[in-house]
């Protein structure tokens, strides 16, 4: 898929703090995906964003509604990409498919709150950032 703007990763982590704490820095972050870049997403990194956000610890931030409005919401600023790169290189290997989107999109950043993927600070060309450093190089 071609895409206008450059592509972007950001994980399971991010997308759920800024859909739970709507005014925080980690929402501004999102928003300022959003406006420059191209949310890339995969069928396993979505499905790992589903599976994590119907956890009951996160029911008084979204309740059922809330949740799936949030995820729908998501969707329109999504870009996907078929998974075809196959990367091993984080100490937990359920990390590899965010790295592995990031070659598939041609995307130059990942933006984690995972401490095994934040250890590797880079994969090749592609920066591996918390929300506070995107914020701080694009804001």
């Amino acid at each position: 898929m071609k895409v206008k703007r450059a592509a972007i990763v950001m994980d399971a982590n991010v997308l759920i703090s800024a859909g739970i704490l709507p005014k925080s820095k980690t929402a501004q972050v999102l928003q300022l995906a959003i406006t420059h870049f191209a949310i890339a997403q995969n069928d396993a990194t979505w499905s790992e964003l589903e599976t994590r956000i119907k956890r009951d610890k996160f029911d008084r931030y979204f309740g059922l509604d809330g949740r799936v409005n949030y995820l729908i919401a998501l969707t329109q600023s999504m870009h996907w990409f078929d998974a075809s790169a196959t990367v091993r290189v984080s100490r937990d290997a359920d990390d590899d498919k965010y790295l592995g989107l990031a070659v598939d999109a041609g995307a130059k950043t990942i933006i984690s709150g995972d401490a095994d993927l934040l250890d590797l600070q880079r994969h090749g060309d592609i920066d591996i950032v918390s929300p506070a450093q995107f914020f701080e190089r694009y804001s």
